[in-house]
């Protein structure tokens, strides 16, 4: 870290700024293109939001931005001044990851009607023009995590520990999985499980998906899928270390579970990082959608199954994801249940 570098984050510290950047070259101005990213929780270093800035940097990179600087929200009451801080400042982008900052999001898009914003993960809470929510088809990534469980359970049974079914993309991902397995083994038992519990945060709610998934295990399953961190990575690590397959979500878990890679057979992954990246050219270009814009989904790497994966489990899966791209292959989970 250069001198000017620690001075300011010192003085971030001592005046609970809200972001711990050097100041951007005057994003105001008009010939340069600045982008700003707001996460929801979690470092910048991790999951979803690791992938929508490596999305921002490759825009970097492209020469579409100028400049980008992030702020790790630690706390849901500052999400609106943190996402002021970069529209007071003149940055022409504001990217904002995670479905908790969705409302905030709509609001500053009111508030800036001449700036971008992207929420990631977020169902536009206002159809507004300068507004575009980076979504998915999480029932198709769940659908491909349910059969490929399905054609690598030993036991006939498998589960799933997921996060509140009253938030769609967790629905999506959970019911997709429970029709993907029941696609490859029609026979096969499988065990969904959404969080019900007190809590006002149940990603966060680590005892409970660690304490879901033993229990499953404990019932016979030996494929275990989670969605929502940090709730769904105890839940992996657990039922990997009841030595349980396990297929994780979102992002690929193999980046951050090191505990569990041994069990780890893939992830049900919603491609961020190309998602923002072309956003990020788009707004530069000046053909920036609004409403919702859907990403790419699939399955992450076998890493360390990849070896031992049969080639026609290979094949099958490559096939249902042409299929569920193209049309053919018609999922009954709707993308919105309301």
């Amino acid at each position: 870290m250069t001198p000017r570098r620690f001075l300011f984050a010192l003085l971030c510290l001592a005046v609970a700024l809200p972001a711990c950047a050097p100041p951007p070259p005057e994003c105001g101005r008009a010939e340069v293109f600045c982008a700003g990213l707001v996460t929801s929780f979690g470092a910048i270093g991790e999951g979803v939001n690791r992938e929508a800035w490596l999305g921002v940097q490759d825009a970097l990179a492209a020469g579409w931005l100028d400049h980008a600087d992030y702020i790790e929200s630690v706390d849901g009451r500052d999400y609106e001044k943190n996402i002021a801080f970069f529209a007071e400042r003149g940055y022409d982008v504001i990217i904002s990851v995670g479905a908790a900052l969705r409302k905030e999001t709509a609001a500053a898009a009111l508030t800036y009607p001449r700036l971008f914003f992207v929420g990631v993960e977020q169902e536009p809470a206002e159809t507004l023009p300068n507004l575009v929510g980076l979504v998915f088809h999480e029932e198709r990534g769940g659908f491909l995590a349910g059969a490929l469980a399905g054609w690598i359970t030993q036991s006939g049974r498998v589960a799933a520990v997921c996060e509140a079914k009253s938030i769609e993309s967790m629905r999506r991902y959970c019911e997709g999985f429970r029709a993907g397995a029941r696609a490859a083994q029609p026979r096969l038992y499988v065990e969904v499980v959404y969080h019900n519990g007190p809590s006002d945060n149940p990603s966060r709610d680590v005892e409970w998906g660690r304490a879901t998934a033993l229990a499953l295990v404990q019932r016979g399953a030996d494929v275990l899928f989670a969605v929502g961190n940090p709730m769904a990575d105890a839940a992996l690590e657990a039922a990997a270390g009841e030595n349980a397959y396990v297929i994780g979500a979102e992002s690929d878990a193999y980046e951050r579970l090191k505990g569990a890679r041994p069990r780890l057979v893939s992830s049900a992954v919603n491609h961020i990082r190309d998602g923002v990246r072309d956003l990020m050219r788009a707004a530069g270009a000046g053909s920036f959608p609004s409403g919702e814009y859907f990403g790419a989904v699939g399955l992450a790497p076998f890493h360390e199954f990849e070896r031992w994966m049969p080639q026609t489990i290979v094949e099958r899966l490559q096939q249902l994801q042409r299929d569920l791209e193209n049309g053919s292959l018609w999922l009954d989970v709707p993308y919105h249940s309301r």
